[in-house]
């Protein structure tokens, strides 16, 4: 087991190394296996887009996209799977609210969600459909957003942070 966090993303070389993976990759694009902080919340913001909207092979799409615009492939790979099926519901919930918000619908479920009988699913999608395709999108962006403006800050902090206690370390030991 990796002992720290830098150890575990150096054993993306595990996964490198794998046969039909090194097929596809080759050695033509190591950089999207080197944790920077660019390419790791370009990772992030891809992985928190895609998971949002739900399609099948989400880690594929989110794989393919990595290398497509450079970014850290385990961040966006592993972010996809915010989206499973205890947060599924919540998601779609969140989505629904904010497209009703921007279309400037009533916040409450419409009624045909509770009863639908098989000839009123129909008209639950009229009623629900265009908030929840209106909210996917906005929250997939805003939250896209979100994880590439919090990874940026949460890297940056850590590094200062390492900086500081640099300095504080060299300062205790140089004689005074």
């Amino acid at each position: 087991m990796a002992k720290s966090l830098r150890e575990w993303l150096r054993g993306a070389d595990m996964i490198k190394k794998h046969p039909h993976i090194a097929r596809f990759l080759g050695n033509a694009q190591p950089h999207i296996w080197i944790p920077r902080r660019r390419s790791v919340a370009l990772g992030a913001a891809i992985g928190g887009a895609i998971s949002i909207v739900p399609l099948p092979a989400q880690t594929l799409i989110a794989a393919l996209l990595a290398v497509r615009f450079k970014a850290h492939l385990p961040t966006a790979v592993v972010l996809t799977f915010l989206s499973n099926p205890l947060t599924a519901l919540p998601l779609l919930c969140l989505a629904w609210m904010l497209g009703a918000l921007c279309l400037g619908h009533p916040l409450a479920w419409p009624e045909q969600v509770f009863g639908a009988g098989s000839g009123q699913w129909l008209d639950w999608i009229r009623t629900a459909g265009k908030p929840l395709l209106l909210g996917m999108p906005l929250l997939a962006a805003l939250l896209s957003l979100s994880l590439f403006g919090l990874t940026h800050a949460g890297w940056r902090f850590a590094i200062v942070r390492q900086w500081r206690a640099r300095r504080s370390a060299r300062s205790r030991h140089t004689p005074g």
